[in-house]
């Protein structure tokens, strides 16, 4: 799928909706991106390779440098449910995004590791507020990263 198919299925207004739905509901826990990635290091322990500038992992939730790429992380995300409601903004966003991540050696299967990870902490937070159509929404806004990345 190409950047533009993605991002006219997550630009749809029911997926932006369920986004922005979700997004609402976690949002304003900073340290929720520091949880997003300790999920994802246990889940995809082969992702951990690609954050060795992070240091120690055995501690997580007392690493610093962690702390800061997950607040970063979690301010990102804000951005690109900031940019939902205007395609080229979004598809800008995802391709700076890839920049980004490209120089570091990731690119779309890498960054799809993602996708678990994330329905699942979705699922701990919100409990049944958290459906499988909210999953698949941003599943979505996921697939548009991943299509700059393929595309970078």
């Amino acid at each position: 799928m190409g950047v533009n198919e993605a991002i006219k299925a997550a630009t749809d207004p029911e997926v932006v909706k369920d986004i922005r739905e979700t997004w609402e509901m976690v949002s304003g826990k900073k340290k929720n991106g520091v949880a997003l990635m300790i999920k994802l290091f246990d889940m995809e322990e082969k992702a951990i390779p690609f954050f060795k500038r992070m240091g120690d992992l055995s501690d997580p939730w007392n690493n610093r440098k962690l702390n800061g790429h997950g607040l970063t992380l979690w301010y990102g995300v804000q951005n690109f449910v900031d940019q939902l409601d205007n395609a080229d903004d979004l598809e800008d966003v995802a391709r700076k995004f890839s920049v980004q991540h490209t120089a570091r050696g990731v690119g779309s299967i890498e960054f799809g590791w993602i996708k678990a990870p994330l329905a699942e902490f979705l699922r701990e937070k919100l409990g049944d507020k958290c459906t499988d159509r909210h999953v698949e929404s941003w599943g979505k806004l996921i697939d548009v990263i991943r299509a700059a990345l393929t595309e970078a």
